[in-house]
C-alpha cells in the first residue's frame, strides 16, 4: 500500500513538473505571438492554468506534503500593461 502511494506521489510531480515546462513554453509563445493566433494562445494559457490549479488539488489530495515538488518556484506570467492604454 505505501509502495503505491509513493509511486502515485511519484506520478503527480512529474506530470507537475511537466506542467510547469508546458506552461513556460506557452508564456513563451503568447509573448511571440502576433495577430489571429494570439486569441487561442491567450485561451492556452488559461486552460493551463486551470489544469495547474487541477494539479495542486490532487496533489493535496494525494499528500506530497508540497504544493510546489523539489522546491521548483513557479514563475507568474508577466501581466500585460496594455488594458491601461484603451
Amino acid at each position: 500500500m505505501e509502495e503505491e502511494q509513493h509511486i502515485r506521489i511519484l506520478h503527480v510531480e512529474q506530470l507537475s513538473r511537466l506542467l510547469m515546462v508546458v506552461q513556460d513554453m506557452a508564456r513563451k509563445l503568447a509573448n511571440e505571438s502576433h495577430g489571429r493566433s494570439y486569441d487561442k494562445v491567450r485561451e492556452l494559457n488559461e486552460l493551463l492554468h486551470l489544469a495547474r490549479q487541477q494539479i495542486d488539488s490532487i496533489q493535496a489530495d494525494v499528500g506530497t506534503g508540497s504544493e510546489v515538488p523539489f522546491g521548483i518556484e513557479r514563475r507568474r506570467a508577466p501581466r500585460s500593461q496594455f488594458g491601461d492604454l484603451i
